[in-house]
C-alpha cells in the first residue's frame, strides 16, 4: 500500500513537472487563499459591528462561505484549466500530425487540471480555518469569548503578510513589500467596517433625536 501510494505521488509529481503546473497552483493557491482571508476578515468585522460575537456563529457563516468559495473555486479552475488544456494539445496534435490521446502529455495534463483545482479548492478553507481557530478554542473554553474577535483579527493579518511574503518568494521580488500590501488590504477592510459602523451609529442617534 505504502510503495502504491510513493508510486502515485512520484507519477504525479512527474506530471505536474511536465506541465509546469506547480506555478499555475501556486498562484491559484495565493489567489484564493486572498479571498478566503478577506472574506473571512468582513464577516469578522461584519459580526463585531453587529455586536455578534458568537463562536458558532462566526464559525458558522465563515466555514460556509469558505466550502462556497472552495466549490466554486475548485469547479472555475477546473473549467478553464480543461479548455486550456485541451487548446494546448489539439494546437500541438496539429503541428506534430499525430494524435497525442494516449501519450504522457495528455495524461500529464488531466493530472495537472485536477491538481490546480483541489489546490483552489482546498487554499480558501484553510485560510479560513487559521482566521477562524480563536472561535473554535472558544467553544472548547479554551480562549474567553470577548478574545476571539482581537485573536481573529491579529491571526488573519498575519495570514495575509505569510501569503504575501510568499507571493514575493515566488516572484524572487521584495517579500516585505509584497507581504505589507497584503496588510494594507486587510487594514482597508478594516478602516471600511469602520466608517460604516461610525456612519450607522451616528445615523441612528440623528434619526432617534429627528423622532417625535
Amino acid at each position: 500500500m505504502l510503495n502504491r501510494l510513493r508510486k502515485f505521488i512520484k507519477r504525479v509529481k512527474k506530471h505536474l513537472r511536465i506541465i509546469g503546473a506547480d506555478e499555475i497552483a501556486r498562484r491559484y493557491f495565493v489567489m484564493n487563499g486572498f479571498d478566503g482571508a478577506l472574506t473571512t476578515l468582513g464577516i469578522i468585522m461584519g459580526a463585531y459591528l453587529a455586536g455578534v460575537i458568537e463562536a458558532r456563529v462566526i464559525l458558522s457563516a465563515g466555514l460556509g462561505a469558505s466550502i462556497a468559495m472552495g466549490i466554486s473555486g475548485a469547479f472555475g479552475a477546473y473549467i478553464t484549466e480543461k479548455a486550456e488544456r485541451t487548446r494546448y494539445i489539439k494546437e500541438l496534435e496539429k503541428a506534430l500530425f499525430t494524435s497525442l490521446t494516449n501519450s504522457i502529455i495528455n495524461r500529464a495534463s488531466q493530472t495537472a487540471t485536477i491538481f490546480v483545482a483541489f489546490i483552489d479548492a482546498l487554499s480558501p478553507i484553510c485560510t479560513t480555518l487559521i482566521s477562524l481557530s480563536p472561535f473554535i478554542l472558544s467553544l472548547l473554553n479554551i480562549l474567553p469569548a470577548n478574545l476571539t474577535i482581537i485573536f481573529a483579527t491579529i491571526l488573519n493579518i498575519t495570514t495575509l503578510f505569510i501569503l504575501g511574503v510568499f507571493l514575493g518568494r515566488v516572484s524572487k521580488s521584495n517579500v516585505w513589500l509584497y507581504g505589507s500590501l497584503m496588510v494594507l488590504s486587510g487594514f482597508i477592510i478594516i478602516l471600511i467596517f469602520i466608517f460604516i459602523g461610525t456612519f450607522m451609529r451616528v445615523y441612528l442617534i440623528f434619526l432617534f433625536h429627528l423622532t417625535p
